[in-house]
């Protein structure tokens, strides 16, 4: 799973509800997507301000949680709790990050996570020098950009790797601080 998705799913956890708990399915839904209705009077109060749809969204949300291994459950955690300890805007940054993921087409995230697992697999020398590379970019005409970064693709990925599907180069993610 990836680190998006895996953030996406830790938002929306947090923002909706921060104790839930599975329970034998209620007559009329379906088996294995009811989730409990938190206990703690603030979360009851969000809950219950939630749309029917968000509500379901949410109950899809915790099969997709306990369908995950131990080791990815974990993983899971530890990023809310990242969420959690940081500063609003960069709560609020993620959230626009993961609207803007939501809306790409599943061939364009595909894109996008095999691009990111390529600059991963550069060296952090590496990584470091791109990101430069491409930070000095911005300044540039339209025309000398795109020439530069059809070199930079070259030069840190080879032939005709790490492109988009509109012939750029993809924006590499950079990693969140800790």
């Amino acid at each position: 799973m990836s680190i998006i998705r895996m953030m996406g799913i830790v938002v929306l956890l947090f923002l909706t509800v921060n104790a839930v708990a599975a329970e034998p399915a209620a007559p009329g839904t379906q088996p294995g997507l009811t989730v409990a209705i938190p206990a703690e009077p603030e979360a009851l109060r969000h809950w219950q301000q939630l749309s029917p749809q968000q509500q379901q969204n949410l109950r899809e949300r915790y099969q997709q949680y306990r369908q995950l291994s131990p080791e990815q459950q974990q993983q899971l955690q530890q990023n809310l709790q990242r969420f959690k300890a940081m500063e609003p805007q960069q709560q609020q940054r993620i959230k626009e990050r993961f609207k803007h993921w939501q809306k790409l087409s599943p061939e364009r995230r595909e894109h996008l996570r095999q691009t990111f697992q390529r600059f991963n697999q550069l060296t952090p020398e590496q990584q470091q020098q791109l990101r430069k590379e491409l930070d000095q970019l911005q300044g540039l005409p339209e025309k000398e950009r795109t020439q530069r970064q059809q070199q930079l693709r070259h030069d840190f990925f080879g032939p005709h790797r790490g492109m988009n599907p509109g012939g750029g180069m993809s924006r590499p993610m950079r990693r969140m601080s800790h």
